[in-house]
């Protein structure tokens, strides 16, 4: 290869979160020059349970994609009379009875079927999953999706798939002994659970015959200043106690594949970039092989129109309707 005949183009690179310039080879003629990057590996793929800094940047990233992918929603409740607007939900799943199989197992067997399931029974085809102990030892996971889920669906759906290793069942047999007698008070719950709480529990349980736990929790995200914020920071977090075996978390293939868009700068798009650089000039931070602009599309595209706005907002639309395609 002859040096001297490498080229340095101008390139920019814009995601929901930042604009990035940097320069790519090429060589006369316009052929491009792949380089052999040698990529950071870590010595050991032994995460000890924690979620590490690059995992928690590709977390934040993927969160960013999928606020801005969201289509505002509307969601009616016959409880409160009212319609609720909405961009994403929060799913939690929980075990219903003590955790007897490895973290792994139940990632495979419980987790993933939900996954499946959910795409073919509700359309959720963009989530991020983030797997974690509750205080009682047990995995649970929290989803975030586009998608709203209604409540019911999702226990039948959770306690029969969790049922397939016997977590419905045994709740069962544990209520059934621990009421023998009639409704029992959990003492050791009162400040957090209190007694006519329990009593309501109790006789809806009863009814069901122990077949129905509350094994899920949904609700949309909404009214919260900095979202990404927010989000990113309940993900990402590590919490003590034990550590969850294998993968801590999770991405659908349709947000994983998300690259931004990256084209080389031409002298419309410098003007943009310049623009954007005056309005937000404490958000600007270069190194010797690039410069980056943290600002968010919202903020930025408020007040440049020009050819990186018809860029991205092109990239946009086009995964929002390949979301909808059949």
């Amino acid at each position: 290869m002859n040096n001297n005949s490498l080229i340095l183009l101008p390139f920019i690179s814009v995601q929901p979160h930042f604009i990035a310039m940097y320069k790519q080879p090429y060589f006369e003629g316009g052929r491009c020059y792949k380089r052999e990057y040698t990529r950071y590996r870590p010595k050991t793929n032994d995460h000890k349970g924690l979620i590490s800094n690059h995992s928690a940047s590709k977390i934040k990233k993927a969160i960013h994609w999928l606020l801005l992918i969201a289509r505002d929603k509307t969601l009616s409740s016959s409880f409160h009379g009212k319609n609720f607007n909405f961009k994403l939900s929060f799913i939690t799943l929980t075990l219903s009875s003590k955790q007897i199989h490895s973290d792994n197992e139940i990632k495979a067997i419980l987790l993933n079927q939900f996954l499946v399931e959910s795409r073919k029974k509700w359309g959720v085809r963009s989530y991020l999953w983030r797997a974690e102990p509750q205080k009682n030892g047990n995995i649970h996971f929290h989803i975030l999706t586009d998608k709203f889920i209604p409540w019911s669906e999702l226990r039948d759906t959770w306690n029969r798939i969790q049922n397939k290793l016997g977590y419905v069942d045994r709740y069962r047999n544990e209520m059934k002994q621990f009421h023998a007698g009639g409704f029992n008070v959990r003492q050791d719950l009162l400040k957090t659970w209190d007694y006519k709480k329990q009593v309501r529990a109790y006789r809806t349980g009863s009814r069901q015959d122990w077949n129905s736990p509350n094994s899920t929790d949904v609700h949309s995200i909404r009214n919260i200043s900095n979202l990404p914020a927010y989000l990113s920071k309940y993900c990402t977090k590590n919490e003590s106690g034990r550590k969850i075996e294998g993968q801590l978390w999770g991405l659908s293939e349709s947000l994983s594949k998300l690259k931004g868009v990256c084209e080389l700068i031409t002298n419309d798009i410098a003007a943009d970039i310049s623009s954007i650089a005056a309005l937000f000039p404490n958000n600007i931070r270069t190194s010797q092989y690039f410069t980056v602009i943290f600002v968010s599309y919202y903020l930025w595209s408020k007040h440049v129109k020009g050819e990186i706005y018809r860029l991205f907002n092109n990239y946009i639309y086009d995964i929002q309707a390949s979301a909808n395609a059949p």
